[in-house]
């Protein structure tokens, strides 16, 4: 745990720039205006929804419960016919505030692990050169890509989101492990 106490200031940094970075991201810039599309009756499937008091939580419909579900003739038509999908519920006025606290903590395990990684594979305590700028660049940074741009792939191919939307959270993760590995190189011990 000996990394913590080395790099605890660029893990608490690098959370908070990649915090507001996805904040600038999400809420000012353009580029994930077109990740979602408006429903063709939104009242009427709103409508549905509120008559049925779905309570919130993830929906898979329609719903398999097992393998042995998924060879019955009834799911098979279900399956064929449509609508096949998923919903997400939340309950009304989520907590942003929350969510916002939520994404942060993940954030700082995010840098905790990367902190740890360049630590098992970096020089540092004085028994050889530090490395330079670019090389805890090079390596952090890679890390932080990794972790922010393709973590969330298999889930967004499997359930269907937009091959632009896709795209568009890699390029965010791209931008949120240089911003990781930049705020790491520059902190290094011995730097």
């Amino acid at each position: 745990m000996d990394f913590l106490t080395q790099l605890w200031l660029p893990i608490v940094l690098s959370a908070a720039a990649v915090w507001i970075a996805s904040a600038i991201v999400w809420m000012a810039l353009p580029h994930h205006k077109d990740d979602h599309r408006k429903l063709p009756d939104e009242g009427a499937f709103a409508g549905a929804l509120r008559s049925l008091n779905i309570p919130p939580g993830n929906y898979g419909f329609p719903y398999c419960g097992g393998h042995a579900q998924r060879n019955d003739p009834e799911f098979q038509k279900k399956w064929k016919e449509g609508p096949v999908g998923m919903l997400s519920l939340w309950p009304p006025n989520p907590s942003m505030g929350k969510n916002m606290v939520l994404t942060f903590v993940l954030y700082l395990v995010v840098s905790a692990l990367i902190a740890y990684l360049g630590w098992a594979v970096l020089p540092h305590g004085g028994l050889m050169p530090p490395p330079t700028f670019g090389k805890v660049m090079q390596a952090l940074g890679t890390a932080g890509v990794l972790a922010y741009s393709f973590a969330f792939i298999p889930n967004a191919l499997w359930f269907g989101q937009y091959p632009r939307a896709i795209a568009m959270r890699v390029l965010d993760g791209i931008a949120y492990g240089l911003i990781t590995g930049a705020i790491f190189a520059a902190l290094w011990p011995g730097h």
